[in-house]
């Protein structure tokens, strides 16, 4: 009782009146008139030599091919925002707030990488509650797995949606930590809908209103998920779930607007389910993308997955290019002179592939493999490529393709393998020179077929050609 009133009585009252003064005082004076401002931490003071530091340091940064509206934001930003802001700074999500150029800030995070201005961590995020598990500093010590203490779940890692590359701005500027917080509440998890718990035998029926797009049902002791659909082509509002047993098709559909999901939890444990969208966090840097990006590779190359390791990726997008014409070339002009024409080609197709935001994975023979953040800038590449020449001396065939991939560490870099690239491989045996092939998965999405439309670009069927099941194959013309 005494301890309960020295803390409950007083340091308690203390602390909670310090905290209401500084709501009175932020209320009252003009910096409630700052959006931007947070009122519950201090401002920012740096020492001189620490703003000189960053100055000299950001000086450099605007050397290199930067925007200066770019350079001068994140200058302000690392100087004045508090430390929880400038401990784990998520470029694009930065760029939407500061309405800049996502690919200007993130070359200016890996720019400012190497000249001292940041260091590069790695989120490892948990795919249920969607916060950062843990932090790592580099690819090399991430493991298959990942475990997030809140959620009391074991998970898979994947590149594209389990880690996420951050900065911190560097400790010579300031010192700061970046620290993993619990979920914290409701506000962080506005991706889950409905969350009930479930005796073993209870039946429960869960009112939804649900909007377009693709939902998950998981719980900590089930074995598996389940997938949903909201359509407005579908006529389903009501639907049996069994928690015993996957349902017997992978994805269930249901009609938009008022639905009602019976939770049958016919298991011999009580279950906690979660009904979650499975929107992607488009704010994100996440491993993949990053790896797609020529500056990061070409800045960090040492950041690589451990030898032994092998993680997945849900979505790769990846451009296969080969110069026809090479033996005869070689036949003609001799090894050293047709060599040096075709290292001409290949330079033209790496620059091009760089210019476009993305990454030469690999040279085969007289050809790139090469990946893309976007199925988007992976065409405009490939368009790009076949419209530098008209009637070119070493004419190419270029294939680009996406899907699920495997990633792993070889020979000191990071390299992809699976069906999706043994895919890209069998369209590429069929192609002719000076042609564009494209599987459905790149032409169906908006990007790509807003810029066909605004340049003329027809995409036509190739029925004869023996692909995968469900892999459709077009060419483009222009």
């Amino acid at each position: 009782r005494l301890l309960a009133k020295i803390q409950l009585g007083q340091k308690s009252r203390t602390g909670f009146g310090r905290v209401y003064e500084q709501i009175d005082s932020f209320i009252t004076q003009s910096e409630m008139n700052q959006p931007d401002r947070d009122p519950f931490i201090g401002r920012t003071s740096l020492r001189p030599a620490q703003r000189q530091r960053l100055h000299t340091r950001m000086d450099l940064l605007s050397q290199k091919n930067i925007d200066p509206r770019v350079v001068d934001t994140l200058g302000q930003f690392l100087e004045n925002a508090s430390d929880l802001e400038v401990a784990r700074i998520r470029p694009i999500a930065f760029a939407e707030r500061f309405q800049l150029d996502p690919r200007q800030v993130i070359n200016a995070c890996f720019e400012g990488t190497r000249l001292g201005v940041f260091s590069l961590l790695w989120d490892i995020m948990c795919p249920s509650c969607r916060i950062p598990s843990s932090v790592q500093e580099t690819l090399a010590a991430i493991k298959d797995h990942g475990y997030c203490e809140a959620c009391n779940l074991d998970f898979g890692i994947d590149l594209s949606d389990s880690i996420e590359l951050i900065f911190r701005i560097h400790p010579e500027i300031r010192e700061v930590t970046t620290a993993v917080y619990c979920i914290g509440g409701p506000a962080w998890s506005r991706h889950v809908v409905a969350q009930v718990r479930l005796a073993a035998g209870e039946r429960f029926a869960c009112e939804l209103k649900l909007s377009e797009g693709a939902y998950i049902v998981r719980g900590q002791q089930l074995p598996f998920t389940i997938d949903l659909r909201v359509s407005h082509s579908s006529l389903v509002k009501r639907l049996e779930l069994s928690l015993a047993r996957p349902p017997a098709t992978p994805r269930t559909a249901l009609s938009i607007g008022s639905q009602v999901v019976h939770l049958c939890n016919d298991s011999a444990v009580d279950q906690q389910i979660r009904i979650e969208r499975t929107a992607s966090r488009h704010d994100a840097l996440s491993a993949a993308r990053a790896s797609t990006m020529a500056l990061f590779r070409e800045l960090f190359p040492n950041e690589v997955l451990s030898a032994d390791q092998i993680v997945s990726v849900a979505h790769l997008t990846v451009m296969r290019v080969q110069i026809h014409g090479t033996q005869q070339l070689y036949e003609s002009l001799g090894d050293s002179a047709a060599f040096s024409e075709i290292r001409a080609a290949l330079q033209g197709i790496l620059e091009t592939v760089k210019e476009h935001s993305g990454a030469v994975v690999k040279t085969i023979g007289e050809g790139v493999l090469a990946s893309f953040p976007d199925s988007i800038s992976a065409v405009q590449a490939a368009v790009a490529l076949l419209r530098l020449s008209n009637e070119p001396k070493l004419p190419i065939a270029t294939v680009i393709h996406s899907g699920t991939a495997m990633v792993a560490t070889l020979e000191d870099r990071l390299d992809y393998f699976g069906k999706t690239l043994q895919t890209l491989e069998r369209i590429l045996e069929s192609s002719a020179p000076q042609t564009l092939l494209l599987t459905s998965n790149i032409t169906e999405t908006p990007e790509v077929q807003a810029y066909f439309c605004e340049q003329q670009i027809q995409a036509e069927l190739i029925p004869e050609l023996q692909l995968p099941s469900g892999v459709i194959t077009l060419q483009v013309r222009f």
